[in-house]
């Protein structure tokens, strides 16, 4: 599982056995386990998080370097995810100030034909510059990425990996 509001380690496990490219020689087993890292911080309009997968651990105890990315089923580089963009908290505050100077603004006006005159132009300003403050402060409040436990993720593997000290290939007669 990834979430995108703290930097971190993540890992994976292989659902299936993955062969040579010819289809004949298992290269890694099902289960081994791939580990990687993801930055911290996503911003606006963004739907995927960059995961530098470093290393493969096989179940048998072989470690390989990988250094290669994250990927989505077209190749397209981050993994995608449920994005929160936190609507509720970076407009919240300031739609509820904004209210309370609307109510204050209509009480103003129907107070107007009242001999009782209250004044309401001060808190009705102060409202507002309070709306705006606090739009201010929670409009740059970073979107966060979600990717679940037991998604399927792909990885490009980037550069080729030698894995001649783990296996002995002989020719066939």
């Amino acid at each position: 599982a990834i979430s995108s509001d703290v930097a971190g380690m993540t890992r994976c496990q292989l659902s299936r056995d993955i062969y040579s490219t010819n289809g004949k020689v298992l290269l890694l087993e099902k289960g081994s386990h791939i580990v990687g890292e993801y930055q911290a911080g996503l911003e606006q309009g963004q739907a995927r998080i960059f995961v530098l997968w470093d290393r493969i651990e096989t179940p048998t105890g072989v470690i390989l370097d990988l250094a290669s990315p994250g990927t989505d089923s077209l190749g397209r580089s981050g993994h995608t995810g449920y994005v929160d963009g936190h609507f509720g908290q970076r407009f919240g505050s300031a739609m509820l100030l904004s209210l309370i100077g609307d109510v204050g603004t209509y009480y103003a006006n129907k107070s107007k034909g009242n001999s009782n005159k209250i004044q309401f132009g001060d808190t009705i300003g102060g409202t507002k510059d309070l709306a705006s403050i606090a739009l201010q402060d929670s409009i740059h409040i970073k979107p966060t990425l979600y990717k679940n436990q037991g998604e399927h993720i792909n990885v490009f593997v980037a550069r080729d990996l030698d894995f001649r000290s783990v296996y002995e290939l002989k020719l066939s007669q």
